[in-house]
């Protein structure tokens, strides 16, 4: 056995540390006083077969447990003895965690995914996506923000967990075998991430694994066996895994691949740019919008000014249109989950112009017989300006139109985008 070498002021300290279950078949010693010390920046792997106690070292290291015996400190905090929750405000504040199974909600995306810890915090939204974007973009996932987990690989999804675990600026990385779901070549570049981190950054990374090739990139190796460490050793050359993975051989369809990945890609971002379909919901919002901005301008011209509010329809206009952007804006925000993207907004603002062109037309007509002489007479004024304007030909009737709904679908999207939520 070689002795460690703990470094002052150690991040991580076991004092004679025992754990003991208790299960039908009696009492089960998973720790048996083990003392451990590791400093700040250190990278240490902790190895051993199945029940040699290594997942038990690692429940009590991330304060999921609580040691039966002994004391645990941490950055110099008694957490041994804590209860459950001052042990999970350590956790939250020191400790970030990296899984074997990745463990990321599948219906949210990456982004909201690694912003999670920061929400249990209280982090004010707009500094959320700030940190959680540096975090996946010092990944290398700066292209994959809004990207669901099904929809990423691997390598992918578990760079999505070590952004997790690095948005809170922990001291301290645990990694519960990550790596092994993942295939060779996924596996060196995962650690080779985790290397970086720790070597670039000062990061304290702590990596429980049964694979001694993996256990080979870490600087000191403490290997477990019946619940005792039975040896903690320096390592004067770790393995270094980017250096590794660029001795691997290219597969045979990597070039079909890169093309393969490219295509994606593009299609991604072709993908994120269209945004999908438009609910019709925003369409309906949309008009409660109008309706709701062009009744509180003439309720105000007839009950506050005691004027007639057919005078002031082009105030009416003008409140509607606002009205409608912003109740459509903020509507597609919330049922899409996020800001409606350039082209959902020039389709929304050309369907609903559309529609409400073909309406208004077909019910002009009809309305000029039922309402009073009033109004009645300047519908009919609409009407006769529509007759002249035919009267020159068809042909700029239909550029008139055109350009009128053109100007409309203009004026619609830039209200909309000028009222749409920011991410």
């Amino acid at each position: 056995m070689v002795a460690a070498v703990s470094a002052p002021g150690p991040l991580v300290e076991l004092s004679r540390v025992s754990k003991d279950y208790t299960t039908g078949g009696g009492l089960v010693r998973a720790m048996r006083e083990v003392s451990l010390s590791i400093g700040q920046g250190e990278f240490v792997a902790i190895v051993g077969a199945s029940g040699s106690g290594k997942s038990t070292m690692m429940n009590v290291l991330g304060c999921l447990d609580r040691p039966t015996s002994g004391t645990y400190a941490l950055a110099g905090i008694d957490v041994g003895s804590r209860n459950g929750d001052a042990r999970a405000i350590v956790r939250n504040r020191v400790i970030g965690f990296i899984f074997q199974g990745f463990n990321l909600l599948p219906r949210t995306s990456a982004l909201e995914n690694v912003e999670l810890p920061l929400q249990y915090r209280g982090v004010a939204s707009r500094e959320r996506r700030r940190r959680a974007k540096a975090a996946l973009e010092a990944v290398g996932l700066g292209s994959r923000f809004d990207h669901n987990p099904n929809q990423l690989s691997g390598g992918q999804q578990q760079r999505v967990a070590i952004a997790r675990a690095l948005v809170t600026d922990p001291p301290l990385l645990l990694a519960d075998e990550p790596t092994g779901n993942l295939d060779t070549r996924t596996s060196l570049e995962v650690l080779a991430l985790l290397q970086k981190l720790n070597r670039e950054r000062g990061i304290t990374v702590l990596l429980v694994t049964h694979e001694r090739d993996v256990a080979a990139c870490a600087a000191r190796v403490v290997t477990m066996r019946d619940g005792r460490i039975v040896s903690d050793v320096l390592q004067e050359a770790p393995l270094d895994a980017l250096s590794e993975l660029g001795r691997l051989p290219p597969t045979e369809d990597a070039g079909q691949a890169q093309a393969s990945q490219a295509g994606a890609n593009e299609g991604d971002q072709a993908a994120a740019r269209i945004g999908g379909p438009v609910p019709w919901s925003v369409y309906a919002m949309m008009a409660l919008g109008e309706l709701a901005g062009e009744a509180l301008v003439a309720a105000y011209v007839a009950f506050v000014l005691r004027l007639s509010a057919i005078e002031f329809l082009w105030a009416g206009r003008v409140a509607g249109e606002i009205g409608k952007a912003w109740l459509g804006a903020r509507w597609a925000r919330r049922t899409l989950g996020r800001p409606a993207t350039s082209d959902q907004r020039v389709r929304i603002a050309l369907w609903y112009t559309l529609t409400v062109t073909c309406v208004s037309t077909a019910a002009l007509a009809a309305a000029s017989a039922l309402l009073p002489p009033s109004l009645s007479s300047k519908l009919g004024g609409v009407m006769d300006m529509v007759t002249r304007i035919a009267e020159r030909g068809w042909g700029v009737l239909i550029a008139v139109v055109f350009a009128g709904i053109g100007c409309a679908v203009l004026l619609r999207y830039l209200l909309l985008t000028l009222f749409s939520p920011r991410r």
